[in-house]
């Protein structure tokens, strides 16, 4: 439905196919917890919000204005690349004034959004919470019911990183009301994920269950590949909590088809690993060919320019624990050795310290001690070395800038996915 279209009729109010679900939410005093995983980091697509920045006002003046403002959004995006963080906010500020000079709620609050995520990545949480409910309050006056959903969710996503649990679940769960009521699938998607991810940092695995595989459904039928990906990688991660070996490895590869289709690195690695994990642990000589065939997908990932020295790092440790498993340990010594110079590079110490201990021991076959799941603490004075880029949250420029870190929520994307990098 078009926004255009909602603003013109009353609002269409289906019934609640999630009420009895929201209830557990609800009854749990909704208590929240913190996508071990990615996040999504998810992402939601929006062509309505695209149409929105493209719509010329009759004027001249008022055109050459709206030039101006879409000019300063984009060259933010661009000042958030070359890392001046500051004149990017300054630009998107500066695009703000004239859009609401012009009227235009909905792309103030596009800017806003990048705004409020900017300032979370910076781990300003207290700028990027006011950034957001201002955000929230334009898309309400201009009843943008998209941009109430965009706002509600990355809301919530931030209220996640700041330990708010409560009301963070309180905010998927209005972005879900008002998606539901604009049936719009993308958004339901998102916030079905998001509600997900409340449920599984708190252990409820049954209702993580239940909401990432409604939201798999609604993310497929909205055609959101990404959103697909991030998901499905956290759908295998429960079913494996569970025990769900099967069902795991068919969301990890859903995931994967997902990511490889529309080229994000972060989500197809995830995904790389959960495989990897589920056939290492079988342990079997079958399943360590496995383990091989998608650990050399990992490299050859890993091996691109564009890759993180973190992702390069995980893969060195990886093979490590391979070479372990068949009993190579010369092998495995040098690929901890390859391992520990990136963690080294990178300053992140408990990594160092563990890395050393395998190098500087003897290593023995199938070390549980590396099994444990992989942390990273790096140094402040990289917005991305502050936490590990798990993958799951979609930020508003490209992905090379910033890796999504984990265990953050699922933002929405307030652009189209074919766009991703004009802006």
């Amino acid at each position: 439905m078009d926004v255009n279209d909602v603003d013109n009729q009353p609002m269409k109010v289906r019934p609640r196919r999630w009420l009895p679900l929201l209830a557990v939410g609800l009854l749990s005093g909704f208590s929240g917890g913190f996508s071990g995983l990615g996040l999504s980091p998810e992402a939601m697509a929006s062509e309505q919000l695209e149409r929105q920045l493209d719509i010329r006002p009759e004027t001249g003046t008022q055109g050459q204005s709206r030039d101006v403002a879409d000019q300063l959004l984009r060259l933010g995006s661009q000042e958030v690349e070359a890392g001046a963080y500051d004149r990017a906010i300054a630009a998107w500020y500066r695009a703000i004034e004239i859009y609401h000079a012009l009227g235009d709620g909905v792309s103030a609050g596009i800017a806003y959004d990048y705004i409020g995520l900017t300032y979370a990545q910076l781990s300003q949480f207290n700028d990027a919470e006011d950034t957001l409910r201002r955000r929230l309050s334009v898309a309400q006056d201009h009843r943008d019911f998209l941009g109430q959903v965009h706002g509600w969710n990355n809301l919530g996503s931030i209220l996640i990183q700041r330990g708010r649990w409560a009301p963070a679940q309180a905010a998927f769960q209005t972005a879900l009301a008002i998606a539901e009521d604009v049936e719009d699938d993308a958004g339901i998607g998102l916030s079905l994920s998001n509600l997900g991810l409340v449920a599984q940092l708190q252990g409820q695995w049954e209702d993580a269950r239940k909401y990432y595989e409604a939201a798999v459904g609604y993310r497929f039928r909205a055609g959101d590949l990404l959103g697909q990906a991030n998901a499905n990688n956290n759908l295998g991660a429960v079913y494996r909590q569970l025990g769900e070996t099967g069902p795991a490895l068919g969301a990890y590869l859903v995931a994967r088809d997902a990511a490889q289709q529309v080229g994000d690195r972060n989500h197809w690695l995830r995904a790389l690993d959960g495989l990897i994990g589920i056939y290492r642990d079988r342990n079997d000589r079958g399943d360590v060919a496995q383990v091989r065939r998608f650990l050399n997908e990992r490299i050859t990932l890993t091996s691109a320019a564009e890759a993180t020295p973190f992702q390069r790092l995980h893969t060195w440790q990886q093979l490590g624990q391979y070479y372990q498993q068949i009993g190579d340990l010369p092998a495995a010594r040098r690929a901890y050795e390859q391992a520990l110079g990136l963690a080294r590079q990178l300053e992140d110490n408990r990594q160092e310290g563990i890395l050393m201990n395998f190098t500087q021991q003897p290593v023995t076959a199938r070390d549980e001690s590396l099994q444990r799941p992989f942390t990273f603490n790096g140094p402040k004075t990289s917005p991305w070395l502050s936490r590990p880029p798990c993958g799951l949250i979609s930020l508003p420029f490209s992905p090379t800038f910033l890796p999504p870190p984990c265990n953050r929520g699922s933002w929405a994307r307030p652009w189209p996915a074919t766009s991703r990098r004009s802006i």
